[in-house]
This record gives C-alpha cells, sequence and structure tokens, in this order.
C-alpha cells in the first residue's frame, strides 16, 4: 500500500513540476499554476491539505495570487457519508446519536480536512455541535509522513544545504503535530482550558466541551453562530476587531503561556456582540517562563528599535545561531 502512495505522490509531484516549468515558459500558463497546486493537493488528501493550510499563511512567502488560492484549502472540503460519522460516534461514545441527543443531523454543517461539524441538542434542549474525525485520517497521515519524511533525508544526502534548513527535524515537527490535531480528546483538554481562562472576557468567546462526550475521534461543543471573520460587512469594525485579536494573543502568549496555533479565518466568528468567538483548538502552542521573558524583551526591544538589545533577546529565543555575526 505504502508503495502505491509513493508512487501516486511521485506522479503528482513530477506532473507539478511540469506545470511549473511550462509556466516558466508560458506566462499565461502561470497563471493557472496556483489553481493546479490546490487541487492536486487536495486529490492528495488531507495530510497535503493540512500542508497547503499552513503555506496559505505564509504572505511573507508567497503572492497574493497563491494565497488567495491555497487558502480556498480552509473549507470546502469533501463530506463523508452520515452512515460513516454515525459509526464513528458510536464506536467512541459507545451509543448511536438518536440514543446520545435529542436531535442529531445527519447533515453537517461543515466538512475540513481531518473533520467534519453536525448540529444536535442534548436531551436537555441545549443546542451543540459534534465534530468526528474522518475515518482512518490518522493512519493515512502516518502513511504520508512517513514517505514525506523519507524524501526529506533523501534530500539532505543529495543536496546537502537542505541539512542546514533541517528539514527532516521540520518534517517530524509537522507529524507531530499533525497527529495532534487528529486527537480530539487532546483538543477537548485544550478547548477547556482556553474557556476557562476567557470565560468572562467580554471580547472573546471559547463554546466549551461538553462534558463526557469526547474521544480521540469525537468531540461535543456548545453552539455558536456568528459571522465569518473575512466578511466584507465586517470592513467598518476592522480595527476594533484587530485590536481584540492583538490583545488575545498577547494574553495567551504572556498570561497562560499557551496559544491558538492555527487562527486561519475558518476558525474565527464574529458574534452578533461583537466578540470574537475561536473554534479548532487541535494545534496549540506552548511558551516556557523562560521563553516567555525573552519574547518580552524582543518586543521591547523592537519598540525601543535598541539593535543590541534585539540581538540578544533573539538569540535568547533561539532565532539566530551560536556564532552569528551579530554586527551584520
Amino acid at each position: 500500500m505504502i508503495i502505491l502512495r509513493t508512487l501516486q505522490i511521485s506522479f503528482a509531484a513530477f506532473g507539478l513540476l511540469v506545470s511549473a516549468v511550462w509556466a516558466r515558459l508560458r506566462p499565461r500558463a502561470a497563471l493557472d499554476l496556483p489553481r493546479r497546486v490546490r487541487r492536486t493537493l487536495e486529490r492528495l488528501g488531507p495530510t497535503f491539505v493540512k500542508l497547503g493550510q499552513a503555506l496559505s499563511q505564509r504572505r511573507d512567502l508567497l503572492s497574493p495570487v497563491w494565497i488567495a488560492e491555497l487558502g480556498r484549502l480552509q473549507a470546502g472540503a469533501r463530506p463523508f457519508s452520515a452512515e460513516a460519522a454515525v459509526a464513528v460516534i458510536e464506536a467512541a461514545l459507545g451509543q448511536r446519536p438518536n440514543m446520545l441527543f435529542l436531535d442529531f443531523d445527519p447533515a453537517p454543517l461543515a466538512a475540513a480536512s481531518v473533520a467534519q461539524v453536525h448540529g444536535a441538542r442534548l436531551q436537555d434542549g441545549r443546542a451543540v455541535v459534534v465534530k468526528v474525525l474522518r475515518p482512518g485520517v490518522r493512519s493515512q497521515i502516518d502513511r504520508d509522513m512517513r514517505i514525506v519524511l523519507a524524501v526529506a533525508w533523501l534530500g539532505t544526502v543529495l543536496i546537502p544545504s537542505l541539512r542546514r534548513r533541517r528539514v527532516v527535524l521540520l518534517a517530524r515537527e509537522i507529524w507531530r503535530n499533525l497527529r495532534r490535531e487528529t486527537d480530539l480528546e487532546e483538543e477537548a483538554r485544550n478547548v477547556r482550558r482556553f474557556a476557562r481562562a476567557f470565560h468572562d472576557s467580554a471580547t472573546v468567546f471559547i463554546p466549551d466541551v461538553i462534558e463526557g462526550l469526547s474521544a480521540p475521534t469525537v468531540l461535543v461543543q456548545q453552539m455558536s453562530h456568528g459571522r465569518d471573520i473575512s466578511d466584507p460587512a465586517l470592513g467598518g469594525k476592522a480595527q476594533a476587531l484587530a485590536r481584540i485579536f492583538v490583545n488575545f494573543y498577547l494574553e495567551q502568549l504572556f498570561r497562560l503561556g499557551v496559544f491558538h496555533a492555527d487562527p486561519h479565518p475558518g476558525n474565527i466568528f464574529v458574534l452578533e456582540d461583537g466578540r470574537l468567538c475561536f473554534h479548532d483548538f487541535g494545534a496549540v502552542g506552548v511558551l516556557d517562563s523562560a521563553s516567555r521573558r525573552a519574547l518580552i524583551d524582543f518586543v521591547q526591544a523592537f519598540a525601543a528599535q535598541d539593535p543590541d538589545w534585539l540581538a540578544d533577546a533573539a538569540g535568547d529565543l533561539g532565532l539566530l545561531r551560536p556564532g552569528v555575526d551579530r554586527m551584520a
């Protein structure tokens, strides 16, 4: 199976390489290249969709055309069947949805690369969402990342300059993060932590999990409604929303030491009362106290425009290698 998958990925990569060469020769063909890449990533499945989603946040590396096209990977994934969702819920929680919930909508509200969400009502009438992991997605990610890891290792052997970029370590880190994102029980623990930390916030809302209804493949949370953060109708509130967003991250980084690590537009709603509502806590970063102190120094040094202080703080954060030319 892994041989067939390796061939599939290799043929896809070769096809994109040919398209990229053709785009260099024919400028008109270059206009279609981002769409081809996005469609190829969708065909290759969840692992590569997640990689494309990560790239869509790199405005420092990619042009607006690429950002817009890869940004389409954030939503619109093909849903899996209601029967499969019911089977996952029954296997995880021990009962079928019609026994666990007063109502359960078999049609998904939304589908993403690793899970989809269904609407439901608890026996006490509360509206909730039921997040269900795609069947087999963890094994598929493991298989794909073994291939990516092998390619990364081979690349460092054939191209020594890649060793300095530590691509093998990068591939291992991506793999670890993807495994964490596909463990909904870990996500439930993350949600509880953030919901409790911000339960009395006037600007941020975190829908809490429902106790006793979480497992590695299923997560049940409070229902929340709101506008997509990218809705043009919110343009008049942009400055206020940006201030809320920045303050939320300052609280996470410097007070909690834990932060939401995947804040793409599909994970943020604006509630009717103006609060920002955050979802999908599968990817969470952690800062220890030493890292927080170094980050505070870095921000202060940047604000003061002090290059020596900034270099010291960057070194403490691990952004500069030992022996780097400080004067440069």
